[in-house]
């Protein structure tokens, strides 16, 4: 190969990648003409209400690994900067790529999960007990005392999911639950859940529309919004989603 071949090829694959990034940009300015018509809907949660930067960027996302517009919105959510999916959503993305995830056995104090890789023989096999979760310091999350096999499973089923098929998820190294536990997201949290506990001085968000809505004016940030949200009811919800809203736009203007 000559020099000026070299110099030709390397032409080329400059060429190539702007045309991807080109290509990119192109898609960005639709997801985000998308995420403006979506994000002030019902069909979207608080957590992207007013932020069509981040729901843009979130479509992005979910489009390398096969979810529509809507979908991406429902389903990725971002917590201290860091993208993170729902572990029974990861679960559910491998499996549409022929990989196969298992449940080996599950009860409140062990879950075993297992997966194998589309066209390979080795099975991965990963379990969480309380034990374990106690030692990694995650059993802060109440959850482990109200939810305990949904939460070991999360650990298990993200785990097996990120060895066998890393590049079905783009190597995403975080499920939300795992996101949850997070230093920096435990702050946000234990301002919200002061307010919902009673063992906290709180009170939990009931069906009564003006305690949640006085808990909700108290809230000053988008990651306290959904800790509220996420601790309702759906018949509440339904009554309060417009004034979620409403507080999301409030928020997302002051932190802009």
């Amino acid at each position: 190969m000559t020099e000026l071949d070299t110099i030709n090829n390397n032409a080329g694959a400059l060429i190539d990648q702007g045309g991807d990034l080109a290509m990119t940009a192109a898609k960005l300015a639709d997801a985000h003409k998308i995420a403006a018509a979506l994000c002030n809907t019902a069909m979207v949660g608080p957590h992207f209400k007013g932020k069509t930067d981040e729901a843009a960027a979130a479509i992005m996302y979910g489009d390398q690994i096969g979810m529509n517009a809507l979908a991406s919105l429902q389903n990725v959510f971002v917590i201290s900067g860091r993208p993170g999916l729902y572990s029974r959503t990861m679960v559910g993305i491998v499996q549409a790529k022929g990989h196969t995830v298992r449940t080996v056995e599950e009860s409140d104090t062990s879950v075993t999960v297992a997966g194998v890789r589309k066209g390979s023989k080795h099975e991965e096999v990963v379990t969480w007990t309380i034990e374990r979760a106690e030692k990694a310091g995650y059993t802060s999350n109440k959850k482990y005392k109200t939810e305990p096999q949904a939460m070991l499973y999360a650990r298990a089923a993200g785990d097996v999911c990120r060895r066998i098929a890393p590049d079905a998820l783009l190597g995403m190294a975080y499920a939300v639950e795992e996101l949850e536990q997070d230093p920096d997201t435990r702050v946000t949290s234990t301002v919200v859940n002061a307010k919902l506990d009673p063992a906290l001085g709180g009170s939990k968000p009931t069906a009564d529309t003006t305690d949640t809505l006085e808990l909700l004016a108290e809230t000053t940030t988008v990651e306290e919004m959904n800790v509220l949200w996420n601790g309702l009811d759906p018949q509440t919800q339904a009554r309060v989603q417009g004034d979620f809203d409403a507080h999301s736009k409030k928020i997302g203007g002051q932190e802009s």
